[in-house]
């Protein structure tokens, strides 16, 4: 998978929370670094919500976020 289908796969992701979250791709200064990484931001506060994590894992992170989001919502 490429990088920006990851990190649109990412984002549709995000976007299922509804809260307004994006994810960004951090960028090496090294070019030795071919493991793209990525984390999720509020960029309404301006916090970042996740450590800087490869594809799969903030993949799950983002899944374990909806499920708690999901948990604590129901009335």
């Amino acid at each position: 998978m490429t990088s920006y289908t990851e990190i649109q796969a990412l984002q549709n992701a995000a976007e299922h929370l509804e809260m307004g979250l994006k994810v960004y791709q951090k960028n090496y200064e090294d070019k030795r670094k071919t493991l793209k990484m990525y984390s999720l931001h509020n960029d309404q506060t301006g916090e970042t919500l996740s450590p800087v994590l490869d594809y799969e894992n903030l993949n799950h992170f983002i899944l374990g976020f909806i499920k708690a989001k999901n948990i604590f919502t129901k009335q």
